[in-house]
């Protein structure tokens, strides 16, 4: 319940304050008189009293403003003085009015200055208005002036003190009229001026501004009188394509052809009073403008020219028309691309009128600055220098024109071994380093001692490799062997070369063999060969495990020299080939617990498949079997099929058979074993 009351009274509080009237100044200000004294005590409505006041501005000389808002005091200067005058709520709301404070000067009784007007007649709105303020006494001419709140449209002429014009909204306006004669001396008095409103009438002014085609138009109309608010609208004629907004009276939109467009506005009040008004507006062609964007780059004498210049035309009428004027010697314009051609015959600074004129004969145009250079000493030779090899003779030559022949060459930063000529340009040599050379920097100078230098750059490249060959490793290898390699090249290399063996294993079947590699481990050796030899050297010999997987090994070179990759778009390689074959054993051993018989079985299968495993027994001296057979036959197939699809050690296998023996296990004497698969079977006796 405590919730709600407070709810309640805040709605209630909340009401109150929208409810209050903004804080406004209501004081008006009558003028003072020098030397008379002066009093006057300001006044505010709404806010939140109590009020506190200042001024920001000068008062009259004499004059001061306490901050209760009293002003008094007696002026001591004739004249117009203008403040603001600020008031201040508790709640530290304001507001303000400008002031302008007439004080007269001081006159004797007799022949005291004085405005002989005491009323003005009423004026209507939108039409007409004249009166003329009349004064008496002083010493003439007077000069007249009127304080803040004149009627809009109307105005005082300070030589005759003639209220004028014609005022534009109705209301009662009440101002203060300042006369001053020649000797100084000033009266004033407070005047009100009623404005009735006049009848309907639409006060825009004709002709109306013209449009032009594709710009967004906009046109006002406005009305006096009546009993706003109005209604507009389009009684007859063509606005062409113009709307007119029935609340607003604007007039607006995109014309878009050339016309003439004459028509009716009818604006119509709530009494239902109506005015009409004819109206006419010219929409013109779009302007002709010619316009220019980046200027034309120089030229040289001498040298072709062959620039397109960067200009538009818009508005007017197409299509347009382009001519060119003051070309320099030697160019031609093409008024259909704008480009201008040739080759130019003279230097200097010259000034090319470039004119558009369209269909409807507007033309426009625009000088475009272009500079012909006189021809200049340069390098035309391009500036990526042809390659060389290394320990390969080179030659190539520089050429120059412009200037003044014979030239001299120099240059800086040739790869060792090459040399430029300094009368024939040409360089040559035999270079003795391979690589990029960047900047390569070429000087030529004419026998006027003009020169010119320009960066170059040149490429020395290494010779392609020689014939490769790689021995020892045989079409068909045996598993489990190792094969060294050799290496050798058809002809010495002129500089050091790194190289890379890369072995790879596409086997038969199942996973690979991480047991063939290189002697030095994995799949990858390193070689060199030394500049000026043809052999591989390793700090490892190099050679290769060949496993125990059938399937094919091959290896692939690849090379580099002086940290360019040479090696041949073949790569050179070697492969072997391990054969499909039938289980080898290579070790058995036996063991026995108190009623078994273990034996195991050490050994590969190239084909990665076995699937029979055949056991014969005797029995030890003196001893003899209760069994009917001597052997004993396994199906192992199953078993091999899932170490083969999962093992990546090639065709390596450790098979463990135990034997349950009824009997003492040390008179059982196992004799051979016999493993097989599709290729055929191998037999081995049993080490006891």
């Amino acid at each position: 319940m405590k919730f709600a009351l407070a709810l309640a009274a805040a709605a209630i509080a909340a009401t109150h304050l929208l409810a209050q009237a903004p804080l406004a100044i209501t004081s008006t200000f009558p003028p003072a008189n020098v030397g008379s004294a002066y009093s006057l005590a300001l006044s505010a409505s709404g806010g939140t009293p109590p009020y506190t006041w200042s001024a920001a501005g000068l008062l009259p000389p004499g004059l001061g403003l306490t901050p209760a808002g009293a002003i008094h005091g007696t002026p001591t200067l004739a004249g117009q003085f203008p403040f603001t005058v600020v008031v201040t709520d508790s709640r530290s709301a304001s507001a303000s009015q400008s002031v302008t404070m007439i004080v007269s000067s001081s006159s004797s009784t007799a022949g005291k200055l004085t405005i002989t007007t005491s009323a003005l007649a009423g004026g209507k709105v939108g039409q007409s208005y004249s009166q003329t303020l009349a004064a008496a006494g002083g010493t003439p001419p007077y000069q007249w002036m009127a304080g803040q709140g004149l009627p809009q449209g109307i105005g005082l002429d300070p030589s005759n003190g003639n209220l004028s014009g014609i005022p534009t909204s109705a209301g009662t306006f009440s101002f203060q009229i300042q006369v001053t004669d020649a000797a100084g001396n000033s009266a004033s008095g407070s005047f009100s001026l009623a404005v009735t409103p006049g009848p309907l009438a639409i006060t825009t002014v004709a002709p109306l501004f013209s449009g032009t085609v594709g710009v967004a138009y906009a046109q006002k109309f406005s009305a006096s009188g009546g009993t706003p608010p109005y209604a507009w609208s389009i009684t007859s004629g063509s606005t062409g394509g113009l709307m007119l907004d029935a609340a607003s009276g604007a007039l607006q939109g995109t014309p878009q052809s050339a016309a003439t467009l004459s028509f009716t506005i009818a604006v119509t009040d709530a009494a239902g009073a109506k005015a009409s008004q004819s109206f006419s507006i010219i929409i013109q062609a779009p302007t002709l403008v010619l316009a220019t964007g980046a200027p034309l780059p120089s030229g040289t004498a001498g040298a072709a020219y062959n620039q397109k210049i960067a200009a538009s035309a818009t508005g007017g009428t197409p299509p347009y028309t382009w001519s060119a004027s003051g070309l320099p010697p030697g160019l031609s314009f093409d008024p259909g691309s704008l480009a201008l051609s040739g080759t130019p015959t003279a230097a200097g600074n010259f000034q090319l009128a470039l004119k558009v004129a369209d269909a409807a004969g507007q033309s426009a145009s625009r000088n475009v600055p272009i500079v012909i250079a006189p021809a200049s000493l340069t390098i035309t030779t391009v500036r990526q220098l042809p390659a060389a090899s290394l320990n390969t003779p080179f030659s190539a030559s520089m050429i120059a024109t412009g200037g003044a022949p014979p030239y001299n060459w120099s240059a800086v930063g040739l790869p060792a071994g090459l040399a430029i000529d300094p009368g024939s340009g040409v360089i040559s040599g035999t270079p003795t380093a391979a690589g990029s050379f960047s900047p390569v920097v070429i000087t030529v100078s004419d026998s006027s001692l003009n020169h010119y230098s320009d960066n170059f750059s040149m490429a020395v490249n290494l010779p392609a490799l020689p014939d490769v060959t790689i021995t020892g490793l045989p079409a068909a290898a045996d598993p489990a062997q190792q094969y060294p390699l050799t290496i050798t090249l058809a002809s010495a290399y002129p500089a050091d070369i790194a190289g890379q063996a890369i072995l790879t294993f596409s086997p038969d079947s199942g996973p690979g063999d991480s047991t063939i590699a290189f002697a030095s481990g994995g799949t990858m050796a390193s070689f060199q060969i030394p500049a000026g030899t043809t052999t591989a050297t390793a700090d490892i010999p190099l050679a290769i495990q060949t496993g125990t997987a059938s399937g094919v090994i091959s290896i692939s070179l690849r090379f580099q020299a002086g940290g360019v990759d040479i090696t041949p778009s073949t790569a050179p390689s070697i492969s072997a080939t391990i054969p499909r074959a039938a289980p080898v054993i290579t070790s058995t051993q036996v063991s026995r617990t108190s009623t078994s018989i273990i034996i195991s079985v050490a050994g590969y299968s190239t084909s990665r498949e076995v699937t029979q495993a055949v056991f014969t027994f005797g029995a030890a001296s003196g001893q003899t079997l209760q069994t009917a057979a001597t052997s004993i036959t396994v199906d192992v197939s199953s078993l091999f099929a899932k170490w083969f699809g999962t093992s990546d050690l090639g065709g390596q296998f450790y098979l463990t058979q135990p034997f349950t023996v009824q009997g003492d296990p040390t008179l059982v004497i196992p004799v051979s074993v016999t493993l097989t698969n599709r290729i055929g079977p191998q037999t081995v006796n049993i080490n006891p």
